[in-house]
């Protein structure tokens, strides 16, 4: 219930830190779930055929090594039953060994409208990392955007996979950053900026293609030198999506951690729902 296989990054896969966006990664992982259901006798025909497909619950994915184009990645598969879903395991590692990232995720693989298991799967006995996110507290602003699902970013079912979800997070970020005021000539000034590091996230449902949602965006808690970004995607007041986000943050003159500076925690101001004396 395992899979290998090699991956190369590509220029097109730079964002702009110019290092390999997390999404990448997440279509690194993809490719090794269907791997793997072409090994268990569900090849793209029979996957068509049969409208079979793998609806993501729940995942995490943490971040350990940015790359460059040119790079050759391994790209690790496992899966497991946990109760009536597959929990994957994707491990991406560089040509030395080393860890770049780790991701995990809970689908449902579903023929129409009914679950279905491979044969054979072996029983999750780890706790995932992934979890229910808590519902927003009300203790803070949240900053509300809008965002129209493209009818392009859908794959060959028609529907949106792990990494294009992930884009209407990473919208969300940046709509918080250009609405709060976080500009380029902001973080030079405060001499701070942050890293993505990894984040918890949940799916209930569908996003219609085309459909325009809510992002409700905010900061959970700041915590010495890390910040938790929060999101919620609604439509038509339905929750649709949840995420938590982990942000190292950095000083931008010495390239390392830093508590969060007192100009950098005003900016954040009334979009911080839970604050941490530490």
């Amino acid at each position: 219930m395992t899979d290998e296989y090699t991956a190369v990054t590509r220029f097109a896969d730079l964002d702009t830190q110019r290092h390999v966006t997390s999404r990448t990664y997440e279509q690194f992982a993809l490719e090794g779930r269907y791997r793997l259901l072409a090994q268990w006798g569900y090849s793209m025909e029979k996957i068509l055929a049969e409208r079979i497909y793998p609806v993501p619950l729940a995942g995490f994915a943490k971040f350990h090594r940015q790359q460059f184009p040119g790079a050759s990645l391994m790209v690790k598969t496992a899966a497991f039953a946990s109760g009536k879903a597959i929990h994957w395991q994707h491990g991406i590692f560089t040509a030395q060994g080393e860890l770049v990232a780790e991701l995990e995720l809970k689908t449902q693989l579903l023929r129409g409208s009914e679950p279905i298991l491979p044969e054979g799967l072996p029983a999750l006995e780890k706790v995932p990392r992934y979890f229910e996110l808590p519902r927003w507290s009300g203790h803070n602003r949240r900053l509300v955007g809008l965002y129209t699902m493209p009818y392009s970013d859908r794959d060959f079912a028609g529907r949106y996979n792990v990494a294009a979800l992930w884009r209407v997070f990473e919208e969300g970020r940046w709509l918080f950053a250009e609405k709060t005021g976080l500009t380029y000539e902001k973080i030079v000034e405060l001499d701070t900026t942050s890293f993505y590091m990894g984040s918890v996230y949940n799916c209930y449902g569908e996003i219609p293609a085309g459909t325009t949602v809510q992002i409700m965006t905010w900061i959970e808690r700041v915590e010495k030198i890390r910040y938790y970004f929060r999101q919620d995607v609604l439509h038509n007041g339905r929750l649709l999506m949840a995420m938590r986000d982990e942000q190292l943050i950095v000083s931008l003159s010495k390239s390392r951690p830093q508590r969060a500076t007192p100009q950098f925690l005003e900016l954040l101001g009334d979009f911080i729902e839970f604050r941490s004396e530490s």
